[in-house]
């Protein structure tokens, strides 16, 4: 099969050649097949004027037209990569030309230059899909796929793993059009090897409905598809690797792939005792379909939170790949992934793939706090130990069904199995500025849990005949039970006008939530015409959360746990449902596409609260009744200009979290308590994306805007008793928060030199109560940032990135808790082969900060160096390398909400040298053949 590859050189010009225009067209054909061929690159420019240009590409069907153009003499040259150029002179007065079907031969010497010499198109535009070659942007020897990403124009890696796509997150990775792993990109970019790579596809994929039946809804979700190289099909290719080092470090590591046609079938491995792994966040985005909210939050007692720091994602509250494995840590993981497909036009597909991990972890954080009080700021010192388990097993599964050309059918099941058991010994002093010595203490507090979370989803499409629309129906449902044990025993002694008052508490608790949801949607789509189409939709969901706490105190007559306490002991069942019907209508021009319409919404909920012995003490009964709008336009011209502009409007109902009035007393300086009085959350969204990308010269410019406004949000009514925080949530007002940023890139005219520049902007507004008075919290925060890379063929490569940040928070409650504050993350990373199958490496990283609490303001740099012998025609790699070279690794992180600033500072991993060996496994085979089109995701 012929690969055709066209070259876009589209110069766009601000000016038309003139008043009076006629019209040019043609259409282009293989000279060899007589097929049309697409996305052919035509120039048109003036005979005499050769500056003034202006360029199309062929449609499907090889048509090409050019507009208003001016009469006079022009040149028109038309090329596609793997065909001889085809120049013809035409002249224009007054009437369209009409240059009738051309036909492109086959260039032979050109199609030899590219196999033999590696001659490579950089990138190609088509359609909602950027392709980017691999081989033309190069990576170290055994690099892994996010270090080829890191390379490619417009696209920013965070640390995590998380990937941006001028400034979009990219929410799902599929592999030859396949799902590896689930969804979680992570997984590939960190574990396929960069050399394996032929194609980085960075699609804006429709929806099922939108591919379906060409109804374009104006609907869009950030994909990266990569496509593996022909020669690595049909046969084994992956890394192992084996370490060991001073200070008793190890590490060993295996990816090992086997791809063909339609099978593909990848394991992972990995043992460490170097704090490397753990799930991330997209891995709990991907199996809650992105309502991690919904299905995590813990449904009694205690707060909900989602933090992520270097790459580790902490569901605070919920046990759900709680892993607080914090300090030094050792962690076990794999999985195997595998997918197939069957049948003409692949008629059954099937994917799945399980992981798991242990870990096990010692550590101490020692975190410095400044609560805002009534007129007086208190510090807390709290230093703790940890002692942590955490296994975790994962398990999804896919499969597509396709009975005819005009059904599509997926069943889609997951599961999670999470258990965490975490020990925790904290000493902890709290003082008001004003007033002194608030109160001090110690915990030793033992919690376990383990938290069996369950998944599925049926959807079935059917297009209509002629292509006039579908009818779809999708059922799915989760079931997620919570259960958790703990001991607290905790002594505090608080300090008020002299005199000292002393609690004690041993007590042990149970909470077993139990949530079950279903859902049900249809939506009806019907082309009205040959621009306008129209959609009618309909959803129905059922959630039934039953949440039990029981808590008892120590009786040392009988050494037992026995004696229930009643404050700390209730029973919740929440129920609520929501009925949505829309209407939307959807306009589709040349480059602008309209999407809007409304829902109708009604939400409700109702509520029963019993007492420790069984007493009905509370009901809640809500009803709400909303009209929604939502508005999405989308404009895309030939130049590959981009603007997206997305409004919508929502209700959300309080979590049970926020409703269940059951105290928690597990941290003695922190306790809260649910309001069931809380009312829905309103919530107004607005986005603005726009993109501009030349794949001729790698110019990008892209940015975006978000605003969110909310009405009746959650936020905190905090009160204080002698240095002990009571947090209940209330309603507010006026909460608002607001992201921008821009990204530019170009190359440079040095060869292999492209930098790129960006900038982030983000404010916030909210609402809290303190001591009964009201407070408003105003963050800032605007970073800018460079990203400059230079490669000279595989011999060398540099990159440098600098970030920098500046934050300011002020309060209107006080201003002594006002905050400014810097941060700086920058590296530089050079690879350099001075001799044949010899490489030194080093990664120089500076971590910096201003303006924190003392001794939590940390400036370090973090130089991690080695040199790597290439054995075995480069199939071994034997490499001598040193972490943390300077011994001054650290890990402090600040954490900033509306009444509290906290300066955390962990203990963690210092300076160790290692022996390495890299085993690069190979291909076995080779197979021409090529996936089939059904696979693809664009």
């Amino acid at each position: 099969m012929k690969t055709y590859l066209w070259m876009f050189l589209c110069v766009l010009s601000t000016k038309v050649f003139a008043q009076q225009a006629g019209n040019i067209n043609g259409k282009i054909i293989d000279g060899k097949t007589n097929r049309p061929i697409e996305y052919v690159g035509i120039i048109l420019s003036g005979k005499t004027d050769s500056t003034k240009k202006v360029g199309v590409v062929t449609n499907k069907a090889g048509e090409f037209s050019f507009n208003a153009v001016a009469n006079g003499d022009y040149k028109i040259r038309i090329s596609a990569l793997g065909y001889n150029s085809i120049t013809k002179n035409i002249n224009l007065s007054g009437k369209a030309v009409n240059i009738g079907t051309l036909k492109l031969e086959e260039d032979a010497i050109a199609l030899k230059d590219v196999a033999v010499s590696g001659r490579y198109a950089t990138a190609t535009v088509k359609k909602d899909t950027i392709e980017f070659n691999a081989d033309a942007y190069k990576t170290r020897p055994n690099a892994a796929v996010e270090d080829l990403l890191k390379k490619l124009p417009g696209v920013t890696v965070d640390k995590d793993g998380s990937i941006l796509v001028q400034g979009q997150k990219v929410t799902r990775l599929t592999v030859d059009g396949k799902d590896f792993f689930g969804t979680d990109p992570k997984t590939a970019t960190k574990n396929l090897p960069a050399d394996a790579i032929a194609k980085v596809q960075l699609i804006d994929s429709k929806t099922l409905e939108a591919k379906a039946t060409g109804i374009d809804d104006g609907q869009r979700e950030k994909v990266l598809n990569l496509t593996i190289k022909e020669d690595k099909k049909n046969g084994w290719f992956g890394n192992a690797n084996l370490a060991g080092g001073t200070t008793d470090k190890y590490g060993s590591y295996l990816s090992a792939n086997h791809f063909n046609k339609n099978l593909q079938f990848a394991v992972l491995g990995m043992s460490n005792n170097t704090n490397d792994a753990s799930f991330g966040y997209d891995d709990l985005s991907s199996f809650s379909g992105g309502n991690i909210g919904n299905i995590f939050a813990p449904p009694a007692g205690g707060s909900f939170s989602i933090n992520n720091n270097n790459g580790k994602t902490t569901i605070g509250g919920s046990g759900v790949f709680d892993n607080n494995a914090i300090g030094l840590f050792t962690t076990h993981s794999g999985g195997v992934n595998y997918s197939n497909s069957w049948g003409k036009n692949n008629k059954l597909a099937i994917s799945g793939s399980y992981f798991t991990y242990f870990s096990s972890g010692l550590g101490n954080k020692l975190s410095n706090i400044q609560d805002l009080s009534s007129g007086d700021i208190l510090r807390t010192l709290d230093n703790t130990d940890r002692n942590s388990n955490n296994q975790a097993h994962r398990f999804n599964f896919k499969a597509e069904y396709h009975p005819d050309s005009l059904t599509d059918m997926v069943f889609r099941p997951n599961v999670i199995l999470n258990s965490t058991t975490n020990i925790n010994n904290r000493a902890f002093n709290a003082n008001f500025d004003a007033t002194g010595k608030a109160n001090d203490g110690s915990q030793y507090y033992n919690q376990h849990n383990f938290t069996p979370s369950l998944f599925g989803e049926f959807t079935v499409l059917r297009r209509l005949a002629n292509k006039k629309g579908s009818v779809s129906l999708r059922l799915n449902g989760t079931q997620n039970t919570f259960n958790s044990d703990w001991l607290n025993q905790s002594l505090l002694h608080q300090y008020v006008s002299g005199d000292t008052s002393v609690t004690n508490i041993n007590q042990q608790a149970n909470q077993e939530n139990a949530s079950k949801t279903y859902t049900i949607n249809g939506n009806y789509a019907r082309q009205l015409n040959q621009k306008w189409s129209a959609n009618l939709a309909y959803g129905y969901t059922r959630s039934i959360v039953d949440a039990q706490q029981i808590t008892f105190d120590y009786n040392p007559t009988t050494d037992r746990y026995e004696t229930i306490v009643p404050s700390l002991t209730n029973t919740f069942d929440n129920h609520n449902s929501q009925q949505v019907a829309g209407l939307g209508f959807i306009y589709t021009g040349k480059d602008w596409t309209y999407n809007f319409g409304f829902n109708a919404q009604e939400s409700l909920l109702n509520a029963n609260v019993f007492n420790n012995v069984g007493a009905n003490i509370g009901n809640i009964e809500k009803s709400y009744y909303n009209l929604l709008p939502r508005l999405t336009v989308n404009f895309k011209n030939k130049a590959n200009q981009t603007i997206a502009i997305n409004y919508r409007a929502s209700v959300n109902l309080p979590s049970v979290t926020d409703l269940q009035p059951v105290q928690n007393n597990t941290n003695p300086l922190y306790q809260r308590i649910g309001n069931p009085d809380l009312e829905a959350r309103k919530n107004h969204r607005l986005s603005v994306n726009f993109n501009t990308f030349s794949p001729d010269n790698n110019r990008y410019w892209n940015g975006y805007f978000l605003y969110n406004l909310s009405f009746d949000d959650t936020g905190n009514d905090i009160t204080y008793n002698n240095g002990i925080q009571t947090v209940k949530p209330i309603n507010v007002n006026g909460n608002y928060y607001l992201r921008a940023g821009t990204f530019f890139g170009m190359p440079s005219k040095l060869k292999g030199l492209r930098m790129n520049y960006g900038a982030n902007f983000f404010t916030e507004h909210r609402t809290n109560f303190i001591s009964g008075a009201k407070n408003i919290t105003n963050r800032f925060e605007i970073g800018p940032n460079i990203n400059w890379s230079y490669d000279i063929d595989d011999k060398f490569n540099a990159g440098i990135y600098a970030y920098v940040a500046y934050t300011k928070v002020n309060n209107t409650a006080e201003s002594a808790i006002d905050n400014k504050y810097f941060t700086l993350n920058n590296s530089l990373n050079l690879s350099y082969e001075f001799i044949k199958d010899l490489r030194i490496e080093a990664d120089l990283d500076h971590i910096g900060s201003a303006g924190r609490a003392d001794g939590f303001n940390n400036n370090y740099f973090l130089l991690n160096a080695g040199i790597n012998k290439y054995l075995m025609k480069r199939r071994v790699t034997l490499s001598l390398k040193g972490f943390d070279i300077l011994n001054q690794n650290t890990s402090i992180d600040r954490i900033v909400n509306s009444s509290r600033i906290e300066d955390v500072r962990y203990n963690n991993i210092t300076r160790y040298f290692y022996l390495s060996l890299n085993y690069k496994l190979t291909k076995v085979g080779a197979n021409n053949q090529r996936s089939n089109p059904r696979n693809t995701v664009n």
